[in-house]
């Protein structure tokens, strides 16, 4: 059998080493024509210019000996620091105070080894969110951030468990909670700022993958594209069929025959890669205005690459697997310019008076004002719950405390989610809407509105009807911690469509703030469709509000044998953590329990348009377990024995 190799193939196509050098100058020096030797150069002295030869080479133009350029060095001041840096200082600076105080604190002597894990830990990840919340247009970098600031929040709320339940402690252990989420809240305001700092304003388009993953992500296609018309396999390969070249030959007389030659030039490498390489240049490493370029024109590329895509699927036979990769590859390069979510963390970090003008001619959305007006309301929530148990710390008291310190971790939660979301009320606000329920739980709700009942009979697998009653601890709130928690409640979701009249004629309106109707809400509870951020498969809200709390539940779960190991146990950690479906459970999963039975509540009545079957949300959380298929000789045998 006659093999080619790779340096026959090489050579035999000269044209294709020409294309590659031809991209590879146009992505790195970002030139339109690699052949213009005066493009070229420019961009070589562009790139270049901080580097001693260069400017030997430029001093020489000017007739100075070479590599004898005398450099001018200009002595500058550095420049005076800014509010932000001063804050975070000051953040880091009381986190390490504070940790510093518990572990020299002689009530500590039992726990020092966990807490210098922590001072090790909680040390190690501000650096590294800070460090990412400072390229935050990158978006590898924003969703590191986040995670870093989440773990950041849990270590929070940890130490404000645990103050709770070690009284003598208490105020030790929330000091460090509250640098924590100072830390925290510097983290967002950094990211903001790193789009402020390069001129983000007026832009609202942020790409969906890094721009250093762009790169990859081209060559895949170009890859896929090389594996269906045969130049990556010029020699036929054992005994597999050409199903590439047969695909390649299909869409060719396929998209000839319907006047649709400018989706087959995509099956051109070199114009492919044009094309791609274009929106590419346009990101500009990911500049402000590359990408705001980017937000005005990638719209008519992408829409010729998924047309390419969506007019191909399905129309060559037999299916052809090289195909299926082009389109895949195609995809996913096509999903990297969908716009991502992260603009609003403008309006969190700058000054709202520069919110006219600075920052874009539009008006700002409802979602945006609902998520200044909650980073207020959560921390006038936050100094109030600082206060709860200085008076008092009765077991009553202690237990409020424990559930009211979850709600606000959960509200930090919440002012994550709206951060990335992009919509009045896609999937990251509905997410944030599911902490509004457990909000639901533990303050009364409106005994007009007879959705949100006070008591709730949870049914349960196998079937058991267990009633749970509103416990003592819920009567121990402040007005005033409640009325923040209803405020924050009426942010997360839509409650109270209002009516008004207008010559005589009553218009239904959305609550304040709000660009949705609360009856839309209720009604998408049940309903078995949903967009929901673009998702190309039904999403009910009901549903996403179930696997949010259910998360929530599972991860307090988590934490049982940590506080039971870093307490005094003057609370018995089965009135916290105790996992029931009765009246004797924990107040960590009562509260989601209650919150989940409200969920479920909402739902009972919803029905498959379709098949009639019910589509109710169950009001409990039964982990999902990978199903792992038999193997196929199993398979075969059941068959033989069947057929036996």
């Amino acid at each position: 059998m006659t093999t080619t190799s790779p340096a026959s193939t090489a050579v035999a196509n000269p044209s294709r080493q020409r294309d590659a050098i031809d991209n590879l100058l146009r992505r790195e020096l970002k030139v339109g024509d690699p052949r213009d030797p005066a493009q070229v150069a420019k961009a070589l002295a562009d790139r270049y210019q901080g580097d001693v030869r260069a400017q030997a080479i430029e001093g020489e133009a000017k007739g100075l000996p070479f590599l004898r350029t005398p450099t001018l060095r200009t002595e500058s001041l550095a420049p005076p620091p800014t509010a932000t840096n001063v804050d975070l200082e000051q953040a880091k600076h009381d986190v390490d105070i504070d940790l510093r105080m518990l572990l020299s604190d002689n009530l500590t002597k039992d726990i020092r080894p966990e807490l210098e894990g922590w001072q090790a830990v909680i040390q190690r990840s501000i650096d590294e969110g800070v460090a990412a919340a400072r390229l935050g247009l990158d978006p590898h970098k924003r969703d590191v951030a986040f995670a870093v600031r989440r773990h950041l929040g849990e270590y929070a709320r940890l130490a404000r468990l645990i103050g709770a339940l070690t009284p003598a402690l208490n105020r030790a252990f929330r000091n460090l909670a509250q640098s924590i989420d100072e830390a925290c809240s510097v983290m967002l305001v950094l990211m903001g700022e790193s789009m402020a700092n390069l001129g983000f304003a007026g832009g609202r388009y942020l790409l969906q993958a890094p721009y250093s993953e762009l790169q990859a992500r081209r060559d895949a296609v170009l890859n896929a594209l090389r594996n269906v018309d045969g130049i990556a396999a010029t020699a036929f390969q054992g005994g597999g069929w050409p199903r590439g070249l047969r695909a390649y030959r299909q869409l060719t007389t396929l998209l000839e025959a319907r006047g649709q030659g400018d989706l087959r030039s995509l099956m051109n490498e070199a114009e492919l890669a044009r094309t791609m390489d274009e929106l590419i240049q346009l990101a500009g490493g990911n500049g402000t205005q590359g990408l705001r370029a980017i937000g005005a024109t990638a719209w008519a590329p992408l829409a010729r690459m998924h047309r390419f895509v969506q007019t191909t699927i399905g129309q060559v036979a037999p299916t052809s697997p090289e195909l299926a990769t082009l389109h895949e590859a195609l995809q996913l390069f096509i999903d990297s310019f969908v716009p991502a979510g992260g603009f609003r963390l403008l309006r969190i970090a700058r000054p709202a008076v520069l919110n006219y003008g600075l920052y874009g001619p539009s008006r700002i959305a409802p979602a945006e004002q609902r998520l200044i007006e909650l980073v207020n309301r959560r921390s006038a929530l936050a100094r109030e719950l600082d206060c709860l148990t200085d008076c008092a710390c009765d077991r009553d008291t202690t237990l409020a405390q424990v559930v009211l310190d979850k709600i606000l971790h959960d509200i930090d939660r919440a002012i994550d989610y709206y951060c990335v979301g992009d919509a009045d009320l896609g999937l990251p606000e509905v997410r944030a809407a599911a902490y509004s329920h457990l909000i639901d739980a533990v303050i009364d709700p409106d005994p007009a509105v007879p959705l949100w009942p006070w008591n709730r009979t949870l049914a349960t697998t196998p079937p058991v009807t267990v009633t749970i009653a509103a416990p003592g601890f819920f009567g121990q709130i402040p007005a005033v911690v409640s009325d923040e928690l209803d405020a924050i409640r009426q942010l997360l979701r839509p409650i109270g469509d209002v009516t008004v009249s207008s010559g005589g004629v009553p218009t239904l309106l959305p609550p304040r703030n709000w660009a949705t109707h609360e009856a839309t809400y209720r009604a998408n509870l049940a309903a078995n469709h949903g967009w929901l951020g673009g998702m190309t498969r039904a999403l009910r809200f009901g549903q996403v509000l179930h696997d949010e709390l259910c998360l929530q539940r599972s991860a307090d779960q988590q934490w049982r044998a940590l506080i039971e190991q870093m307490t005094t146990g003057c609370i018995r950690v089965d009135d916290v953590f105790r996992d029931a479906v009765d009246a004797n459970a924990g107040v960590l999963p009562l509260v989601v329990d209650r919150a989940l039975a409200i969920v479920a509540d909402a739902t009972a009545s919803a029905t498959d348009p379709e098949t009639a079957e019910s589509i109710a949300v169950a009001a409990d959380c039964a982990p999902d377990e990978a199903v792992v298929p038999e193997h196929l000789e199993r398979s075969l045998e059941d068959i033989v024995k069947r057929l036996a």
